[in-house]
């Protein structure tokens, strides 16, 4: 815990959770149906990611040795993740009319509604499925064999939290290739962070967003 006491780890997650929350608040102001003011859910949302920064710049590298923001680039690995990238947005693009149905509100309706959720998912997603759990996991455990899957049973239990708030109950052949999905892509995303950092991630995330461009165009 003395380590994310230290002024460096504040500063930095300080500036990362402001930069991260303005990039929710698009996403957050489009949402009608918010329990609280948005002011106040900006600023909790403010306050939960500066504790998740918390914790990755403060046991990322101590005990994972590795760079939040990665080292020096790597044609190889960023090849291989804009490959996986692109896969996985395809793998999604088929999988979305079923998904759609369900959940409508998840995908974007014009251009700025798609920046919008691109910003979200880009400042959140990651953050909270995989940069911030890994590190909490590799603190406790001090071994990746052990933080990589307890990090990817957390995303799948995210998964299952989002699945449960749907108002008509996802087929059971689309909740076993969600979580299916899930489990491949944690892996492969932290296979990314741990060797390419949190830009690689982000630009896996933006690739799978860019699905949504062809039907937007079409629309428009």
């Amino acid at each position: 815990m003395r380590s994310l006491a230290q002024p460096g780890v504040f500063l930095r997650a300080g500036l990362a959770a402001v930069i991260s929350s303005l990039a929710c608040y698009p996403r957050m102001a489009a949402v009608s149906d918010l329990r609280a003011p948005l002011l106040l859910a900006w600023l909790v949302l403010l306050l939960c990611q500066f504790v998740l920064w918390a914790f990755i710049f403060a046991w990322q590298f101590e005990y994972a040795h590795r760079p939040v923001f990665g080292g020096r680039f790597q044609p190889k690995i960023w090849a291989i993740a804009t490959l996986c990238g692109a896969a996985w947005a395809l793998l999604l693009h088929f999988q979305d009319p079923q998904y759609r149905l369900l959940a409508p509100a998840d995908y974007p309706t014009d251009w700025n509604s798609w920046v919008a959720m691109t910003l979200f998912a880009l400042a959140l997603q990651p953050l909270f499925t995989c940069f911030a759990p890994f590190a909490f996991f590799i603190r406790l455990s001090r071994k990746a064999s052990v933080a990589l899957p307890l990090t990817v049973l957390f995303g799948v239990f995210v998964l299952y939290e989002k699945l449960t708030t749907l108002k008509t109950p996802p087929p059971v052949g689309l909740v076993l290739e969600l979580a299916a999905l899930r489990v491949v892509g944690g892996y492969l995303t932290l296979y990314f962070y741990v060797n390419g950092g949190a830009p690689l991630v982000w630009w896996t995330v933006l690739l799978v967003q860019f699905r949504h461009l062809p039907g937007l165009m079409q629309a428009h």
